[in-house]
């Protein structure tokens, strides 16, 4: 049975609003992109493991091409390219903006450094399995100082990816830069859907499990800003965070002003996704807001209406490592948080080893909100450190917590 194709009305919204700058193309890691024929004009073109050139091309038995690269390249720009029922070997760049949907497809990227790469706008990628890549099972990827824009990744499975750190462990001297640490944020390897310089993009109803981490948002390059992660199900990515919203620039905060073209995550929203047993083999987070650097900056973002449970560390956490980063203005709003922190948060050992709902660590000045959570079952509901102003704490609804409010 085909999933829903629709997407949320907020996803609508999202993807109305975003920015439609053009994205070049990058170069890909791990090999060329693969080529096709001159521009076809089909609005459909099929792909099926036993696909033939002189076939009639107008359903899936009846496919033209055996391989998606192929495909890709042949298909005018916003036509949709149909992947039938099958296991494809090696990773899949979208060249141009297409509607790259799977019906039963799967995309078998081991040995690959990625599974799906969207470097371009206005593309959509749906409805396939994407297992064993090196980093990204998907990579939505721009250009430095230019977001790519109006991308969706939407009722994808995606698990088994992320594996080029298979011990949590930072790797100094790993080939694939997403599995280095920067600063204290441990090597990630990229997680199963990175969004990495990506604006006014969606990823809605996937399911995200069994990676080293969930859902990344990243800014290496440029900003990453005004995206949505909405209704997916992130589950049993035992080594890193389930959803991570982390600066990675130095660009973004400089002398106290914030540079938002140069870089930052910002004004995103993760809202309504479920989160359960993430970070409990390595250091995770159900929803980590953080800065590796000084310079970096994680603002703006609102986490709402999302349910987390069981995570290594506590199922809201913000990280400020050290001054020079912003992470002020983000809203943790309505989420049910149960019993998280279970493995300890080694960055702020107060609470190492105490069942936390929200922790806000911070070593220099920053501001929250913190408001109308339900929070279940932890020894702390909300622990701060005395830097952070937290507004809304009397808004929550604790059971079974222990200590509501801490302020270390």
């Amino acid at each position: 049975m085909t999933k829903s194709r629709r997407e949320p009305t907020r996803a609508r919204r999202y993807l109305a609003g975003a920015l439609g700058a053009a994205v070049p193309l990058v170069l890909l890691a791990g090999g060329g992109l693969a080529g096709g024929a001159a521009a076809a004009s089909p609005r459909e073109i099929f792909v099926s493991p036993t696909g033939k050139a002189t076939a009639a091309g107008t359903s899936c038995t009846t496919a033209r091409f055996s391989a998606i690269m192929a495909a890709v390249g042949a298909a005018a720009p916003g036509s949709t390219v149909v992947v039938c029922p099958g296991t494809y070997h090696g990773q899949v760049a979208l060249t141009k903006p297409l509607v790259l949907e799977g019906e039963h497809a799967t995309i078998d990227a081991a040995g690959s450094d990625n599974g799906i790469t969207v470097p371009v706008p206005g593309a959509t990628v749906e409805g396939f399995t994407v297992t064993g890549a090196i980093g990204e099972g998907i990579l939505v990827v721009g250009k430095p100082g230019v977001p790519v824009t109006h991308v969706t990744v939407k009722d994808n499975v995606v698990q088994g990816n992320d594996r080029g750190n298979p011990t949590g462990r930072p790797i100094s001297s790993s080939k694939y830069r997403e599995c280095n640490a920067t600063g204290k944020v441990p090597g990630d390897c990229g997680e199963g859907i990175h969004l990495m310089v990506a604006a006014g993009s969606v990823v809605v109803g996937n399911t995200v499990e069994h990676n080293s981490g969930g859902i990344l948002v990243t800014d290496e390059f440029g900003p990453s800003d005004h995206n949505l992660i909405e209704g997916n199900l992130v589950e049993g990515n035992v080594l890193d965070c389930g959803i991570t919203l982390p600066s990675h620039s130095t660009k973004a905060y400089v002398k106290g002003k914030l540079d938002p073209a140069a870089g930052g995550v910002y004004d995103n929203t993760v809202e309504h996704n479920t989160l359960v047993g993430n970070g409990t083999k390595g250091q995770g987070a159900g929803v980590l807001l953080a800065a590796a650097l000084p310079g970096g900056a994680a603002y703006d973002n609102t986490i709402e209406g999302n349910t987390i449970t069981g995570s290594g560390m506590s199922g809201v956490t913000v990280h400020l490592h050290a001054p020079g980063q912003y992470l002020s203005g983000n809203v943790v709003e309505g989420n049910t948080i149960r019993v998280n922190n279970l493995i300890g948060d080694p960055d702020f050992k107060p609470i190492d080893h105490a069942t936390t709902g929200v922790l806000v660590g911070t070593v220099a000045p920053l501001s929250i909100t913190v408001k109308d959570n339900t929070i279940t079952g932890d020894t702390y509901g909300i622990w701060y450190l005395p830097p952070a102003v937290v507004a809304g704490v009397t808004s929550n609804t604790f059971h079974g917590v222990k200590v509501h409010v801490n302020k270390a």
